[in-house]
């Protein structure tokens, strides 16, 4: 299966190109938190690797589910 190519513009003349596999369901959202930072227009590579890891900390957790006793 062909990666999809995702293109993330930083500044006025660099891009970050990032290949997701579409049938992984983590890299696709790695590549929509990716493509929100990139939206964000920053201009350098730091500020747009701050600005991701700000997105991914505000990621609500995965739920868990709950173990609890069958009676």
């Amino acid at each position: 299966m062909e990666k999809e190519k995702i293109t993330l513009p930083i500044g006025g003349n660099k891009a970050l190109i990032f290949e997701a596999d579409p049938t992984n369901k983590e890299e696709q959202d790695f590549a929509k938190l990716c493509k929100e930072a990139a939206a964000s227009q920053p201009q350098s590579l730091q500020d747009f690797f701050t600005r991701l890891n700000d997105l991914q900390q505000k990621k609500p957790p995965e739920p868990k589910r709950k173990m609890g006793r069958k009676m």
